[in-house]
């Protein structure tokens, strides 16, 4: 019953999921209690109560388009804002199809459009899933120096990008799963990022045409994909690479393991590995990147990126249930039902990583490439229902540089 429970909230239909039992007497064909049977054995009744979550969401966010908000405020420049709306829906026709609609006005504009979850059989065993997209830039993160990004901003568009993709799904089990990616991209840099950088993409030319192929698998018996407490992840993947007929070409092999354990009621460690290492036939900077860039991460390492053409991090945490799940009933909105009762649990954290890039290409000031680096931090982080996570705290890491840490994730915007 846990597992089947686990099952359906990891389909990320639904808030709420409640499972009962109900036993009953055996009965005959005809409906009459089994009078013979007196091994005293009961039919049991499994009752599963499901509370659907809002499946259509309105996308609006204003992205103020410096390194950050300080930055940004420093001049105030209006010019500089990019307004991103459209619209996000999930169980499309009921058949958990998802749509999701991105139009980019401003500084940078574009659209983007992905229709996933396609399903090709009736087991649900096979999916598709496309995406496809055409967005103009007007900064772009061009270079890494002292181990931060440079981007190079100007009044006309640095970066025009177009591409396809096409994903194929094989899942034999709920917990089991392969993916393969077929795509398809054109993009064209300014001059001004090809002067400053002629090893931008690793082909001496403006225009960049890109084919690439993704193959992914993933074990994942954790109880709650969200945020989990419980089980074993692993992911292995391959993904390949050619440009401007195979002038330049690439290929990266990715692994990570995950092993989450609830110790008491309140108490659960967990401690995660993950690695890359990769080859190209000419230098290419935005093939590089390795910590930082949201693929991996040490805590006390927020402001930094590191590039390289291999990693390794391991990241370990102790969590402590401050709340257990609370739910609370919003009597202001009384009708919006699937709005009206979020819950919340909170969670203290203390995190203890280290993690290592290689980098062959060493031009640049570039410090913590080839040098270990190791991280410490305490945060609190508060779950909430739509799979919204906000995180506060603060880590330093071993350059004995402190950073606050602030993380908000919310699918469904």
């Amino acid at each position: 019953m846990l597992r089947a429970k686990e099952n359906l909230l990891n389909t990320a239909l639904f808030n709420y999921v409640t499972l009962f039992l109900t036993p009953v007497s055996t009965l005959e064909a005809d409906g009459q209690e089994n009078q013979a049977d007196n091994s005293g054995f009961k039919a049991v009744v499994v009752n599963i109560n499901v509370e659907e979550r809002w499946y259509i969401w309105p996308l609006f966010e204003i992205r103020l388009e410096d390194r950050n908000t300080t930055s940004w405020m420093k001049k105030m420049n209006w010019k500089r804002v990019t307004f991103l709306t459209g619209m996000n829906i999930n169980n499309l026709f009921g058949l958990s199809h998802r749509l999701v609609v991105r139009g980019f006005i401003g500084w940078d504009t574009g659209v983007d459009l992905t229709y996933s979850k396609i399903a090709l059989d009736d087991k649900r065993k096979t999916f598709l899933s496309f995406r496809s997209y055409h967005l103009l830039n007007k900064s772009v993160e061009y270079i890494t120096i002292n181990n931060k990004v440079k981007s190079l901003s100007s009044s006309s568009y640095n970066l025009r990008s177009s591409g396809t993709w096409a994903t194929f799904t094989w899942r034999p089990h709920h917990r089991r799963t392969y993916n393969a990616t077929l795509g398809y991209d054109i993009s064209k840099i300014s001059d001004t990022v090809l002067r400053e950088n002629p090893l931008y993409w690793g082909v001496d030319s403006k225009v960049s045409r890109t084919l690439s192929f993704n193959a992914e698998y993933i074990h994942d018996e954790r109880n709650w994909t969200c945020y989990p407490t419980e089980g074993t992840y692993f992911e292995a993947g391959l993904r390949l690479e050619e440009s401007n007929g195979f002038d330049f070409s690439y290929a990266q092999a990715t692994a990570e393991f995950q092993y989450l354990k609830k110790l008491s009621n309140r108490w659960f460690v967990s401690t995660s590995l993950r690695g890359a290492t990769s080859l190209y036939s000419n230098y290419s900077y935005i093939h590089t990147k390795a910590i930082g860039y949201n693929t991996a991460n040490v805590t006390g390492y927020e402001l930094y990126v590191i590039d390289g053409q291999s990693f390794i991090t391991h990241n370990n945490s102790i969590k402590f249930l401050i709340l257990p799940q609370k739910v609370v009933k919003l009597g202001f909105i009384p009708k919006w039902e699937k709005f009206n009762k979020p819950f919340f649990t909170i969670y203290g954290k203390l995190m203890f990583d280290w993690g290592y890039v290689w980098q062959d290409h060493k031009e640049l000031n570039n410090s913590y490439s080839n040098s270990l680096l190791m991280g410490v931090g305490a945060s609190v982080d508060i779950v909430s229902y739509y799979d919204i996570i906000l995180s506060l705290g603060y880590g330093v890491n071993n350059h004995g540089k402190g950073t606050f840490l602030f993380g908000f994730r919310a699918p469904i915007f």
